[in-house]
């Protein structure tokens, strides 16, 4: 007679007996029962050992070269800290629907066309339907690219050994099975399981593997992150269905830096990078308009300009309406209230709806001075001159704070034909910035004293 056990498919737990409630993740009716395999202990004195190495001793050997595989997408490459790293195992994850596939397609595509082998696998598209999709796209032929549908394991390690890619792409791991276990597809100890065998295959033979992991309602890598402690690198690809803008976010790269974004735009043709990400977020009107303020964004090495926009509107509800879309809610109340208690304007009866343009989030608070003049703009009807950006955290007693990276905010600002910038005195009093020619940097100390001086109050 065969042993059971039960196994919750939320987190792995295993348990002799089904129980109601799983001990350690909590959630209830999740136990599934399942055959429990035998283990095989063998010998612990026949496993190879390995030799710990003197730092002294491999700086002459290619273990210490970085060598990385262009992806094609410069956008990408950004994010991966300059490639992909030899014997890296990523993980792409985002919403359905977001272009996950489409993404490592012409990933795939791209770098087989730098004479690399690459092998994409698809677990949830038939041969039929991969063609179709790539036909749409456009993706052109290549003896270096292999094509794959199937969600057996044991089938794609067959092909890896066949072909010997330097990159591999699964499509997606939760539909991928394995002879000889008993588990689901998609439970958390068959994704596990599968993590640990790509791993092992990507560190002996030094094979890039790119696996596509779903998210669960919460936005989270399904398997409560499970997925993400087990790779190298995790990338989120975000962004609106109805909006063409992409954002490829690195939240985990254990070979480069997680302040890097790809800014991408979803097309008929697939995604493409975009030429000009500033010109992307702002508008062409130049006669100034009330409620649109702009501001620099840093994201990493990179500035970006984009624009606020607010309609402050006299409301007939008994409780005004705050709709913040792109920015954190809770900071739109918080810079209204300093608004009402600091510069004594009134939104107590006004509907305020924010909007970033382009769908772009905002999570820093150099855009704080910019939020609050749209708003005042808006709310007292004045119109801003669009050459003019604003720059500087708002603290809660009013005063503009400094914030980083300004010399880059603003050659990016003069670039893309700000004139004025607005920002903390901070920085003419304490520090010299460069300047680029015809910018005019004013400082202010605090918001009552920059509307004032702006001629918005």
């Amino acid at each position: 007679m065969s042993k059971t056990v039960h196994v919750c498919r939320n987190c792995g737990h295993t348990t002799p007996s089904w129980m109601g409630r799983c001990p350690q993740c909590g959630e209830w009716n999740t136990f599934d029962e399942q055959s429990a395999s035998p283990s095989k202990k063998g010998n612990p004195s026949s496993k190879p050992r390995t030799r710990p190495i003197s730092l002294d001793e491999i700086t002459d050997k290619d273990l210490v070269t970085d060598r990385r595989i262009a992806t094609g997408f410069s956008e990408m490459d950004r994010v991966l800290g300059g490639g992909v790293v030899e014997g890296s195992l990523t993980l792409l994850s985002g919403d359905p629907g977001i272009g996950k596939s489409t993404l490592l397609l012409e990933l795939a595509a791209g770098v087989s066309r730098n004479e690399v082998r690459t092998l994409y696998v698809s677990s949830e598209e038939s041969l039929n339907q991969l063609f179709i999709r790539i036909q749409r796209l456009g993706v052109k032929k290549s003896a270096n690219l292999y094509l794959l549908a199937t969600d057996s394991f044991d089938d794609i390690i067959h092909a890896v050994d066949e072909i010997a890619p330097r990159l591999v792409v699964v499509d997606s791991i939760q539909n991928v099975s394995r002879e000889g276990l008993d588990f689901l597809p998609g439970s958390i100890a068959l994704i596990r399981d599968l993590n640990v065998r790509f791993m092992e295959v990507a560190k002996r033979r030094n094979i890039a593997f790119f696996l596509v992991g779903h998210v669960t309602k919460e936005g989270v890598v399904a398997g409560p992150r499970t997925l993400e402690h087990l790779v190298d690198v995790v990338m989120y690809l975000e962004g609106e269905p109805q909006k063409p803008l992409r954002v490829l976010r690195g939240v985990k790269n254990r070979f480069g830096s997680t302040q890097e974004v790809g800014l991408l735009e979803m097309q008929e043709n697939g995604l493409v990078e975009l030429a000009d990400p500033s010109q992307f977020f702002v508008t062409e009107n130049q006669g100034g308009e009330s409620g649109t303020a702009r501001t620099v964004l840093s994201e990493g090495k990179r500035a970006l300009v984009i624009e606020v926009q607010s309609l402050v509107n006299p409301t007939s509800l008994d409780i005004p309406r705050r709709v913040s879309l792109g920015i954190d809610f809770n900071r739109l109340q918080l810079l209204v209230a300093v608004l009402e208690k600091r510069s004594r304007i009134r939104f107590n009866r006004q509907d305020i709806y924010l909007n970033i343009v382009g769908g772009m989030r905002v999570t820093e608070t150099v855009t704080d001075l910019a939020v609050c003049f749209s708003l005042a703009s808006s709310r007292l009807e004045k119109k801003m001159d669009q050459k003019s950006v604003y720059l500087g955290e708002v603290g809660l007693n009013g005063e503009i704070r400094a914030g980083y990276m300004f010399d880059s905010r603003i050659s990016e600002a003069a670039r893309s034909g700000a004139t004025r910038v607005i920002l903390s005195d901070y920085h003419q009093i304490n520090r010299g910035l460069s300047l680029p020619h015809n910018v005019e940097v004013v400082g202010y100390k605090n918001l009552t004293e920059a509307l004032l001086g702006e001629g918005i109050l």
